[in-house]
């Protein structure tokens, strides 16, 4: 296991959360703002296999879902590491980083929508 898996499993284990990684080759949406190192939130939504399922937001965001890219969940490992440690985390969890209100929580509602 590598040091950033061990990271996300401990992550998991301590949000007492099933283990469900993500593959370099998933999917990720992001709004403007991610790869810059803003402060990010995060949701994960049940998805097709070639998804990920996490969409990754900032300020920037204003609704408008034809700003948003889909990236390879690679690209987020090399330019937002301190976002990995969360995306093990399974559908239905959310995270918010880099405020001063950061935390991670269980969202039922997303986590029982169909994709």
């Amino acid at each position: 296991m590598s040091d950033i898996e061990q990271i996300q499993k401990d992550c998991c284990d301590h949000y007492k959360a099933d283990y469900f990684p993500v593959g370099s080759e998933q999917m990720v949406v992001i709004s403007d703002g991610v790869y810059e190192g803003m402060p990010v939130e995060g949701v994960r939504y049940p998805s097709p296999e070639h998804m990920s399922g996490w969409w990754l937001t900032t300020d920037d965001y204003k609704g408008d879902v034809n700003t948003l890219k889909t990236v390879h969940f690679h690209h987020i490992q090399q330019k937002r590491p301190d976002i990995v440690i969360y995306m093990a985390l399974p559908f239905g969890y959310r995270f918010q980083i880099g405020s001063n209100d950061d935390r991670v929580w269980f969202d039922e509602g997303v986590a029982k929508e169909v994709p």
